[in-house]
């Protein structure tokens, strides 16, 4: 007997809420985007500006306009797969796990806290650090963080937890070294002068 689409959602809200682990992907998605985006604004800004100041006002920023960003598109995402999943369980008759609404609405809320703790972890090594100090701090936390992630990815997948930590921190290193090269040309070439690199608070 063919099921309707209220009951096809109706299963999936009851199989979703049964699930343990749900937002997973969200969260994540969004540390692990967060980490790789803010390194590459932290540090580009940083080598191009020499200002502490400026890499502040970025980071807020772009962390603002990527945690919505990321949240926003995440829940889009979830929501457009979940439309699909109902609709090939009603229409060709296969069985597939569908999204719960909770599980949308909680990955947008997930993807978007894990993007603000990335904001947070690498801005802080700035308040107190004298910038070159901070920028190679704020590296290293990236890299640590994103390596263990992939690491915890690695162990649920069943893959090799160090290769895929390695994999992960590989990601964030070529995307701060890209930054970095940019942010260095774009200081050349607009003349920033080079200039004592102090910490927010010594500012």
């Amino acid at each position: 007997m063919k099921m309707s689409k209220d009951e096809v959602r109706d299963e999936g809200e009851k199989e979703g809420s049964s699930e343990k682990g749900y937002g997973l992907e969200g969260a994540a998605f969004g540390l692990a985007d967060g980490i790789i985006c803010f390194l590459g604004i932290i540090i580009g800004v940083a080598e191009a500006t020499q200002d502490v100041r400026f890499v502040v006002i970025s980071g807020i920023i772009g962390g603002i306009a990527d945690a919505l960003g990321n949240s926003i598109g995440f829940f889009i995402s979830q929501s457009t797969e979940r439309g699909v999943q109902i609709h090939e369980t009603v229409e060709h008759g296969k069985k597939v796990r569908i999204h719960s609404r909770k599980e949308v609405w909680m990955s947008g809320f997930l993807s978007l806290g894990a993007t603000f703790l990335a904001l947070l972890l690498l801005m802080m090594p700035f308040a107190f650090l004298p910038l070159f100090s901070a920028i190679a701090f704020t590296f290293l936390i990236g890299n640590v963080t994103l390596f263990l992630l992939g690491r915890y990815v690695g162990h649920l997948s069943g893959e090799s937890s160090i290769k895929t930590g390695l994999k992960f921190a590989a990601l964030g290193t070529i995307g701060a070294i890209v930054s970095y090269g940019v942010g260095d040309a774009l200081r050349h070439l607009s003349g920033v002068p080079d200039q004592v690199p102090l910490s927010l608070f010594q500012k």
